[in-house]
């Protein structure tokens, strides 16, 4: 279909000008050659992606068919959703130990790359985080002295606040060696106590029990071949009349072609391997054939577009002094991530849940969930 797609996009190539300047453009060459170089936006890229339905399209291209066929290869470097101990750990290193610098360059000084939870829109970044970690810690009625565990605890924010505000006994777990150093780091300058593990998992020491536990927007990197294998280490960990609380970055039900390119794009560039993204009903299917019962579902796909949003700005806030250190490609592939995450995030395509369980068993004291202080715990309407 015709349309004049140079109205919002400078062609620095002209080749791809003279293929698209006239018609719709495939969503993945816009990107790829947006990360190149090869095209500009005339505005701001979430500006820009605000009007994309005007002169983009979502039809796959080869690329994009090659990228899929690669994933059903387990084959070296093929694939990324064959998740063995040691393709997890090259993922996360190649993520999440870049640089610190980097991720602060947008997360901001609190360190956290998960949903926040605003209580108007007024609120500042750093206010949606804190709402978030006391949210969380109030969901599992966490007490003084019990032993608290955050599996993939990314900087440590969470389990620093679950011991510094809640008093609890706080360990975090994190295949990052740069988030790890960050724990540490803080955990000094704070004069907080917390024990980071360093470790898959999958080796986390059955020596003892965790009376809460948490997976934050973590457990999409276990891929869909191992949920289960994670589930049952959770509840092996977990003491018989103790809770677990995970959050999940998922997707709607009845995904459209842009949900699917815009899902084919995070596993190509940014999560390779977090494939265990999906609709609800498979996160409480998996659940429950894990032996727990669900407590409390809650969406809060709208406050992690809000997040987004603000990650987004302080991107660009800080994209002159990030170029001092890294390269463009990747300063190009993070600005439109984050701006069609935004996007994705705020219409629906992409979610968040966080979905609150214990184990199942007859013996279980669910009055707790009676008491007037917890029985209206939750963020309210989204």
């Amino acid at each position: 279909k015709e349309t004049n797609v140079t109205k919002y996009v400078k062609f620095n190539d002209q080749g791809l000008e003279k293929s698209w300047g006239s018609k719709r453009i495939p969503m993945s060459i816009l990107y790829e050659a947006f990360i190149k170089g090869d095209v500009e936006f005339h505005g701001d890229v979430l500006e820009t992606l605000g009007h994309r339905d005007e002169f983009v399209c979502y039809r796959p291209t080869w690329s994009v068919i090659f990228f899929l066929i690669k994933q059903l290869i387990p084959i070296g470097d093929l694939s990324s959703s064959f998740h063995d101990q040691a393709t997890t750990k090259r993922e996360i290193a190649d993520h999440y130990d870049r640089g610190n610098d980097f991720f602060r360059g947008f997360l901001g000084p609190m360190m956290i790359y998960t949903s926040g939870v605003f209580h108007g829109l007024h609120q500042t970044l750093e206010q949606a985080q804190t709402n978030k970690l006391a949210l969380l810690c109030d969901k599992l009625q966490l007490k003084p002295k019990e032993r608290f565990l955050d599996i993939g605890c990314g900087w440590g924010t969470l389990v620093r606040f679950a011991a510094s505000q809640y008093k609890a006994d706080a360990s975090g777990v994190t295949l990052s060696a740069e988030g790890a150093k960050w724990c540490e780091q803080q955990n000094r300058e704070e004069g907080v106590k917390t024990n980071i593990l360093e470790m898959d998992y999958r080796d986390i020491p059955l020596d003892k029990k965790f009376h809460k536990i948490t997976a934050i927007e973590m457990a999409e990197h276990v891929g869909l071949r191992n949920f289960q294998l994670f589930l049952n280490r959770i509840s092996t960990l977990l003491d018989d009349d103790g809770m677990f609380l995970m959050q999940v970055a998922g997707l709607r039900q009845g995904a459209s072609w842009q949900d699917v390119a815009w899902g084919l794009f995070m596993s190509k560039y940014i999560f390779p391997g977090a494939d265990a993204s999906t609709p609800l009903n498979w996160y409480i299917h998996q659940c429950e054939l894990a032996g727990f019962e669900i407590r409390s579902v809650e969406t809060i796909g709208r406050h992690y577009s809000h997040t987004l949003h603000r990650w987004y700005n302080n991107f660009l806030d800080n994209k002159t002094k990030l170029a001092e250190k890294y390269p463009v490609t990747l300063l190009r592939l993070w600005e439109i991530f984050l701006a069609w995450s935004v996007i994705a995030a705020g219409q629906g395509s992409a979610t968040c849940y966080q979905i609150l369980m214990h184990k199942n068993t007859n013996t279980f004291p669910r009055d707790i969930f009676c008491d007037p202080k917890v029985s209206g715990t939750g963020v309210g309407p989204t």
